[in-house]
């Protein structure tokens, strides 16, 4: 009795971009590097105001993310532990991502587009790690095919 062959991955682009087993493409690496960044970032913005009362100040003046709070009835000052937590969760979930978990893929990107919220520094880096997030080496490397290594 000879085994069955395998059966080919139904997306072509999936087995061209592949990384070799033991390789992590660089779009990961990119989006670990954006999301510490992010994540990080709103941590300590979060941790600080919680601190020391009010969030980091460049020229004096809060981010542009206050005016979209206000909009919505938020006292920026309100949202410290939502800063600490998404900055948290997203350092968590980058950890899913690299050790190739479909939880820690999906987390990151439900993270980073809340994060498009955080106008000025958050917007362009959460753009960034949606943009590698979605490229397909990033997809092919989260889901391998059956019968690669680190497939199911």
């Amino acid at each position: 009795m000879t085994p069955e062959p395998m059966a080919a991955s139904a997306d072509p682009l999936a087995r061209r971009v592949r990384p070799p087993a033991g390789r992590t493409p660089l779009t990961v690496r990119l989006f670990l590097v954006c999301s510490w960044l992010l994540g990080w970032w709103m941590t300590f913005d979060g941790l600080h105001s919680r601190l020391f009362g009010d969030f980091i100040r460049l020229n004096g003046q809060l981010g542009p993310w206050t005016g979209l709070a206000r909009a919505v009835g938020l006292e920026p000052n309100q949202l410290a532990f939502t800063f600490v937590a998404f900055g948290l969760g997203l350092i968590g979930a980058s950890f899913g991502t690299f050790l190739r978990r479909p939880w820690g893929y999906a987390a990151s990107i439900a993270i980073c587009a809340a994060c498009l919220l955080y106008l000025g520094f958050g917007t362009p880096l959460a753009a960034l790690c949606l943009l590698w997030l979605l490229l397909p080496p990033t997809r092919a490397y989260i889901d391998p095919p059956a019968g690669v290594p680190g497939g199911v």
